[in-house]
């Protein structure tokens, strides 16, 4: 199948049509690369306003909630458990 090999004419294709396909194609490269580069750029500048933004607004509401002591209580061990729970019979 790669090798197929039309039974039609053999004609050489001009080189007018090779340089004018060369030509399409390079343009047709051109113009993708160019609007993947700047919906890039208009993405970068957007995060950068968002965040100028945000950098600069005042009375923001902090982040965490104000500090609440960490509660802590030692630890007792539960009365009700037997001490021979902690054995696994096989």
């Amino acid at each position: 199948m790669f090798f197929f090999q039309s039974t039609g004419s053999h004609q050489k294709i001009p080189l007018m049509t090779k340089v004018t396909m060369v030509i399409w194609i390079l343009l047709g490269l051109g113009i993708l690369s160019f609007f993947a580069f700047s919906f890039f750029i208009i993405a970068l500048l957007a995060g950068v306003v968002i965040f100028t933004l945000n950098l600069f607004q005042r009375n923001r509401a902090p982040i965490a909630p104000g500090e609440q002591p960490f509660q802590t209580r030692p630890y007792t061990p539960n009365q009700k458990q037997n001490k021979d729970d902690d054995i696994i019979d096989i």
